[in-house]
Parts: C-alpha cells; sequence; structure tokens
C-alpha cells in the first residue's frame, strides 16, 4: 500500500516538474510573435515598354535605367559628367565581377539602346560600399565595370565605350549605416559622354 502511495506521489512530483518546461499553446504564440522579425514589404515594382528610335521594344521597370536613360536621351538636356544612371537589376556572383545569368537581361537591353543611339558615347563607373578593405574595394569596383564594359564590347558597341572605371568606397548615394544602404552604394552606374 505504501509502495502505491509513493509511486503516485512521485508521478505527481515528475508530471509538476515537467510541466514546467512544456509551453502551453498560449505561450509557444507569445515566444512566435517575439521572435518574428517583421520586414518592410519590398515594393512593387511596375513594369513598361521602353520604345526605341530603332522601334526596338525593351521589357522594363518604370524608373529603372532603361526608362530614365533612353528619356534623357532623347531630350535636350546637355551632357554633363555628374548625371549618371544606376543600372538597377545588376548582380553579381559575391566577391567577384562574374555577373549572374539573371543579370544578363539589362546589359542586353543597354546594348539595344547603344545600337539605337549610334552616336552615343558612355563611360561605366563601378562602386562600392565601405565594408573592408578600400583598396580591395577599388580593385573589385574596377573588374565590375570592367565585367560590364567588356559585355557590351561582345554585343558590338566598343566604339560607344569610352573608359570603365572602379570608384570603390567614394562617390555614397546612401549613408553606409546598414544592409540596405550598404547596397545601394554597391552599383554599377553609367555617364553619357556623347549623345
Amino acid at each position: 500500500f505504501w509502495a502505491i502511495g509513493i509511486f503516485v506521489l512521485l508521478l505527481y512530483i515528475f508530471r509538476s516538474c515537467g510541466a514546467e518546461h512544456i509551453p502551453s499553446e498560449a505561450h509557444e504564440d507569445t515566444l512566435k510573435k517575439e521572435h518574428t522579425e517583421i520586414l518592410p514589404a519590398q515594393p512593387v515594382r511596375e513594369s513598361l515598354k521602353v520604345k526605341l528610335p530603332d522601334g526596338t521594344e525593351l521589357d522594363a521597370y518604370k524608373g529603372g535605367i532603361e526608362d530614365n536613360l533612353v528619356a534623357y536621351l532623347n531630350s535636350n538636356e546637355p551632357v554633363s559628367k555628374e548625371k549618371w544612371f544606376d543600372f538597377d537589376d545588376l548582380n553579381f556572383e559575391t566577391g567577384s565581377a562574374t555577373i549572374t545569368a539573371s543579370s544578363m537581361k539589362q546589359v542586353q537591353n543597354i546594348a539595344a539602346v547603344l545600337k539605337a543611339f549610334p552616336k552615343v558615347k558612355i563611360k561605366i563607373g563601378g562602386y562600392t560600399d565601405n565594408t573592408g578593405d578600400s583598396l580591395s574595394n577599388v580593385k573589385l569596383s574596377q573588374e565590375r565595370a570592367d565585367a560590364v564594359s567588356s559585355k557590351l564590347k561582345e554585343s558590338g558597341h566598343g566604339s560607344q565605350l569610352e573608359a570603365a572605371e572602379g570608384y570603390g568606397p567614394t562617390h555614397f548615394v546612401a549613408p553606409n549605416d546598414n544592409e540596405a544602404n550598404k547596397k545601394k552604394n554597391r552599383r554599377i552606374s553609367i555617364n553619357v559622354r556623347e549623345k
């Protein structure tokens, strides 16, 4: 009889101790809410067709490089060394100058723009954020600018490319205070030298 009583008492004690470590459903919901980070929604980009003088239509984004560059080339706005157009759908393999396959569409679009505007001459600039060694960043930005330049030359537009220069961690477009802003600073841009 005593053995049964001790067994029941021990069972009660173990269940009570174990219950402290098993979260209830309400507690699990609270934990999930505490550990769920709410990220801002990525803005949906509006697609559009950019029409070139030779009749070619490019699939692009409103306010993207193709849209802005073609509008500028069609305008009477004078050429300026201060006016740059940033690629907005161009990515590289991490830490390298290898253009990702998905980014080639935008490079091909810029080649089509050069073909449609044969008098245009451009310079390509490469930029990084300020993470890491400055000299390494300048080297990487030069390699990336050269990679884009090479792809445009391969498409037959070498005579329209004046230069490709890597500026590294200079000419920031955003403060380097968070990952989103650093991503804005890691870019390849085009400056129109003649139109």
